[in-house]
């Protein structure tokens, strides 16, 4: 199999991110900054995280706190991030990390 070096590129973070929520999976946006913001206020450190990998588990969060923006009068459905189209699959919702 060959190998390619990569060098010298450009890091895109905004990703699609998967958190179990009330035995539902959702896609959330999240960017870098989110991602490491949430793991310093739940104090996860670069090792615990090395470890979750290893393990192939989900990494917990007790003290974080997300908000998803419902629509009104539509329990269950809440907004979509601007940054994804209508016509992207899967459903791609938009959070803000409470302070």
């Amino acid at each position: 199999m060959k190998k390619v070096e990569v060098k010298n590129f450009k890091l895109y973070t905004t990703a699609v991110i998967s958190i179990e929520w009330k035995n539902d999976l959702l896609n959330v946006s999240l960017d870098l900054a989110m991602m490491l913001k949430m793991m310093r206020l739940e104090g996860i450190t670069e090792a615990d995280i090395q470890r979750f990998s290893d393990n192939r588990q989900p990494i917990p969060f007790k003290k974080v706190t997300l908000i998803l923006f419902q629509d009104d009068g539509k329990p269950g459905q809440y907004y979509t991030d601007e940054l994804f189209c209508e016509d992207d699959d899967p459903t791609v919702f938009y959070v803000e990390i409470k302070e």
